[in-house]
């Protein structure tokens, strides 16, 4: 008898065991987790840059906001009224907030009998803030699947009338972020030409430490008449097709300067951001920064070793590496 409640506490202790240790828990880690893409918006018939993000704030273990934004973008014309380049917009629509001007200007829609239709001589009653306000709150009683669309247009919460511009797509994502522990940020930017680009930094964190460091950068091209077209592949998705390698100047870190060298550049731009992200894993340090524009420093003036095939401009990469370890909170 001894022997079968010596057996039976046994087993009830390794349940347990296998219950407390076996247990993932949906979010391993706290923070806000980001999603974003970019899209072309069609203004005043032409194509101008638009990105779109939605985080989500996870609190011991728990969803506890959704936020939505988007920051939109204009061109930029010569005498001829040639498109030469855009720029980005000051303000997000969360940032604009009244001023963003739909409430009291743009049509009313209604939805009646499982269809939109514009209602005559009335107009928009919500601002685009005052919508992405209720859409969020309805993520967060209900959960991202819970949001509905008729011919694109919210159709299951009360006062929203937008369309939904991939917000629904982004806050999924957002939600698979934080249960990866993936933290990204991004920046926004134009070319030397003045094409719009994006920057950003993914650090996915695993029990408290950085596992996974990824930089990168999509461009696009500005056409004359059209406006803006986003490159289909970012940098890093572009790998060799990049083509830096073998065709761009070779340069030299000599004397405090970075000069052109007889050659050819000699990595390809995916594989000068492997060294960046390498070294960082390693050995993060939050006075990391750019030396003369390129490679990576301590101090500003002196090339560390393992950046010296590292000849792309680097300070805007280093940027959102200290801002996505700072939000991961390991900028220790």
């Amino acid at each position: 008898m001894k022997k079968f409640i010596t057996s039976v506490f046994a087993v009830f202790t390794l349940l347990v065991l296998v219950a407390c240790n076996g247990a993932k828990k949906e979010f391993a880690v706290d923070g806000e987790f980001t999603a974003f893409e970019v899209t072309e918006h069609t203004s005043q018939g032409v194509k101008v840059p638009q990105i779109t993000a939605v985080t989500v704030t996870v609190k011991n273990g728990k969803i506890t906001k959704y936020y939505i934004d988007v920051r939109q973008g204009s061109v930029v014309r010569d005498a001829e009224e040639q498109i030469t380049a855009v720029a980005w917009n000051t303000k997000t629509k969360k940032e604009l907030g009244a001023d963003y001007g739909m409430a009291g200007v743009g049509p009313k829609y209604k939805f009646e009998g499982g269809e939109w239709s514009v209602v005559p001589d009335a107009k928009c009653e919500k601002e685009w803030h005052e919508q992405a306000a209720l859409i969020e709150a309805k993520w967060l009683a209900d959960g991202v699947e819970s949001v509905t669309t008729t011919d694109s247009r919210i159709d299951n919460v009360a006062g929203v009338t937008l369309k939904d511009g991939g917000y629904t797509k982004l806050a999924k994502e957002a939600v698979a972020n934080a249960k990866a522990g993936k933290f990204v940020v991004y920046k926004t930017g134009l070319s030397y030409s003045g094409a719009a680009e994006v920057y950003s930094a993914t650090l996915t964190v695993e029990k408290g430490k950085a596992k996974a460091l990824v930089i990168d950068t999509r461009q696009s091209k500005v056409n004359a008449t059209t406006g803006l077209a986003w490159n289909a592949k970012t940098k890093q998705e572009l790998g060799a097709e990049y083509a830096m390698k073998g065709v761009g100047p070779k340069y030299e870190f000599q004397d405090g300067a970075w000069v052109v060298v007889e050659g050819k550049c000699e990595l390809e731009w995916n594989e000068q951001a492997e060294l960046i992200q390498n070294y960082v894993l390693k050995n993060y340090n939050k006075n990391l920064k750019a030396v003369a524009g390129r490679g990576g420093s301590l101090d500003g003036t002196t090339l560390i070793d393992d950046f010296a095939g590292v000849t792309v401009n680097t300070g805007t990469y280093f940027e959102l590496i200290h801002a996505v370890y700072k939000l991961a909170g390991l900028d220790k």
